[in-house]
């Protein structure tokens, strides 16, 4: 089983520091995610967390992951990266895949694109976009872009996209894969479709119900269960918990992004962030 440590809702000024003290120490990657904006006043509920609230304040960075990303991949050499996650339906097919493929490119191998649906009306309100097609425009837009990323001539005839004709150069010279994330049951019969699923937060409770439907549907689609990803957020990581994640065939765990004890983004300073990564790293990865 792999580590990852999430570098979300951080000052972006300190990721280069993190991102290499986290390939030293023997991560095997780091997740960043995505938002746009933050509201002022939350409009809707957010079902990643205890109280069903935002863990983060309307200073907190998101920095655009595509440009985080191909930046942080230029002062690592090992170090792979994900996205967890990525609001695809967010955002047009074209935009992303260009952003995509000129990031996955840059990082030379080292790249999973993680996706999600999205949870917040209001944020697909603003952009104007549909949040109530949102899960189908997801499926379409993965299969439009993995054309796109082909790098050669290509047409679409779909229920949301349609055009003619044409190439997006350069296509993708390494191999992309897509985890899936979201608890739903669409978003796990998603998930199995693809190469992996990302768990936000979880309890051992949720996850022994969610580990065996997702390797479930992976079956019922005719797919293999060897070489599918499953990388999950624990609310608690203790010893026996992520004893009990191998077991249940997790491949990899993303250790939280520094949250305080209210589970909120963290104040605390750069160096004790990178004395917690060591703390972990005595644990489980020498």
């Amino acid at each position: 089983m792999k580590f990852w440590q999430c570098l979300a809702m951080l000052d972006m000024q300190e990721l280069p520091v993190l991102a290499r003290h986290a390939e030293d120490l023997g991560f095997e990657g780091i997740s960043l995610s995505e938002h746009m904006i933050t509201f002022s006043e939350q409009y809707d509920s957010y079902d990643y967390s205890d109280n069903n609230s935002i863990r983060w304040y309307p200073d907190t960075h998101w920095p655009d992951p595509w440009v985080q990303i191909a930046a942080l991949s230029q002062v690592t050499t090992r170090l792979k990266f994900l996205t967890s996650v990525y609001v695809l339906p967010l955002h047009d097919p074209f935009s992303v895949a260009k952003s995509v493929s000129t990031a996955a490119n840059l990082c030379e191998g080292r790249l999973i694109l993680g996706v999600g649906i999205g949870w917040q009306k209001s944020e697909f309100e603003l952009v104007g976009q549909d949040f109530h097609n949102r899960g189908k425009r997801c499926d379409e837009m993965l299969e439009v872009m993995q054309k796109l990323w082909s790098g050669k001539a290509v047409s679409h005839e779909g229920t949301h996209y349609r055009f003619p004709e044409l190439q997006m150069s350069p296509g993708l010279y390494y191999r992309l894969p897509i985890y899936v994330g979201g608890f739903a049951e669409a978003a796990l019969r998603r998930a199995s479709r693809q190469n992996g699923w990302i768990g936000g937060q979880h309890g051992m409770e949720e996850l022994e119900q969610l580990v065996p439907a997702l390797l479930a549907h992976r079956q019922a689609s005719g797919l293999s269960v060897a070489g599918f990803d499953l990388c999950v957020g624990l609310y608690d990581q203790s010893e026996s918990n992520i004893k009990r994640c191998k077991e249940l065939g997790v491949t990899g765990v993303y250790r939280h992004a520094f949250c305080d004890e209210n589970g909120m983004a963290s104040r605390m300073s750069l160096d004790d962030k990178l004395r917690d990564m060591e703390r972990f790293a005595q644990l489980h990865l020498s």
